[in-house]
């Protein structure tokens, strides 16, 4: 089998154009897309957006509260108490306070600015596509989001926004602040409708939403600082490339049946599954020395890994050859059944279409968190998928029962490419 594996390794090697694609392509990939999306990848963004838009504020707030406050007085379903713990509520809530603050707050400012001016001005300055969007404020907007709010009538208060076409991104963005305004506000008015089926009044001393305030949120917790984006997309492209290991040792099988070479290795007396674990060998060694060679020149030049621990890079070592293993079961399956079926469209099948299947689905451009839960799944089970796993795991610092629980995975679907190559490929004379 020696001879074999020495005679693969040759023929990759001197395949110059072969080792450029499986070397400097995903090199170069990693380059592009670590200092391209690297801000997003981390929750971070170079884009500078600055934003313009109008306030058209057509609504009386003291109008609209001493309306409110009037039918309180005049309602007989309140008791004298309740009708002065439902005025100071009133009161206490500013309602353009709430807004203004939002739109006024230091964070936003610094990324928008906005003017206030009448509706008719404002979409002629719109239709010039001078501003991004109008916020209007219309006419009973405090009236109707405090009679929803602290009594619990009527359908509630709405603010309209006219974006432009050419502002599409930063209309969108101030549409989806303003969501989150209003869902913040709807959040405060169950919490006094609550309040009043249980008997009691909420008195809000303060604005329910002010901008510092937050009703809740998402923190996330590691052990180590997050993957940056050269870590990322170099493990994500590496995983990627190293299937075309498989795939180019198996056109490379399949190019020997259709010069009879396995045929002649056959009259010599030669074993077939010798010729199979031959390719099995060479795709491990390939692809182990494919990946390695990448981790290596990544941390040399864009510092991806420098300053880890000796246990560290023994369980990438680790990770690594594990997923070797499992691309050399890849191969010999891809070369059993180009061989079974005399085709070798179904390498290139593989290599055309399926790697990028397996790359989307296993996270190699972008993480499989932002996909629906079912989709990172499955990507977690594929086999770059739990490899990509594995090393962000390691790299964010997590157990090594979790990166082992992924390396058994890997090599259990490694037993299962071997086991179907080795029953479907042909023991005689094919052709």
């Amino acid at each position: 089998m020696g001879s074999f594996v020495k005679k693969d390794l040759l023929l990759m090697l001197r395949d110059r154009k072969e080792l450029a694609i499986l070397v400097l392509m995903p090199f170069i990939l990693i380059a592009i897309l670590g200092f391209a999306l690297g801000g997003f990848l981390n929750g971070e963004t170079s884009l500078n957006l600055h934003m313009s838009f109008i306030v058209v504020d057509e609504d009386d707030e003291v109008a609209g509260k001493e309306r409110l406050v009037h039918e309180i007085e005049s309602s007989p379903h309140y008791s004298d108490e309740q009708k002065v713990q439902l005025i100071q509520v009133i009161q206490n809530i500013g309602t353009h306070e709430m807004l203004y603050g939002l739109l006024d707050h230091e964070e936003f400012a610094a990324t928008s600015e906005y003017q206030v001016m009448n509706l008719d001005d404002a979409r002629q300055e719109l239709k010039k596509d001078r501003v991004a969007a109008i916020v209007h404020i219309p006419p009973g907007f405090s009236y109707d989001m405090l009679s929803k709010m602290v009594l619990g009538k009527g359908t509630g208060a709405s603010l309209r926004i006219e974006g432009s076409s050419s502002y599409e991104i930063s209309s969108s963005i101030l549409q989806d602040i303003l969501m989150d305004f209003a869902h913040q506000v709807n959040f405060q008015s169950s919490l006094n409708r609550l309040g009043q089926e249980t008997g009691e009044v909420i008195i809000i001393q303060d604005a329910p939403v002010q901008p510092e305030t937050r009703l809740g949120g998402i923190e996330n917790v590691s052990v180590n600082e997050p993957v940056n984006s050269s870590q990322y997309f170099t493990i994500g492209m590496a995983v990627m490339f190293v299937m075309y290991v498989a795939t180019s040792m198996a056109v490379k099988a399949f190019a020997e049946r259709r010069q009879f070479t396995f045929d002649r290795i056959l009259i010599t007396g030669t074993h077939p599954l010798r010729f199979l674990s031959g390719k099995f060998v060479s795709t491990v060694i390939l692809a182990f020395l494919q990946l390695t060679l990448l981790f290596i020149l990544s941390t040399l030049v864009f510092q991806t890994f420098v300053g880890q621990s000796v246990e560290f890079w023994f369980w990438m070592v680790i990770i690594t050859l594990a997923l070797a293993i499992n691309v050399g079961g890849l191969a010999t399956l891809l070369t059993s059944l180009s061989f079974r079926s005399g085709n070798e469209g179904l390498i290139q099948i593989f290599a055309g279409l399926l790697v990028t299947i397996l790359a989307v689905l296993g996270g190699s451009f972008f993480p499989t968190s932002q996909m629906p839960e079912a989709m990172a799944e499955i990507g977690r089970w594929v086999p770059n998928g739990s490899a990509l796993y594995s090393y962000t795991q390691l790299v964010q610092g997590a157990s090594i029962d979790k990166i082992g629980v992924m390396i058994v995975r890997i090599l259990v679907m490694a037993v299962v490419f071997i086991g179907a190559s080795l029953w479907l490929f042909p023991r005689r004379k094919v052709g």
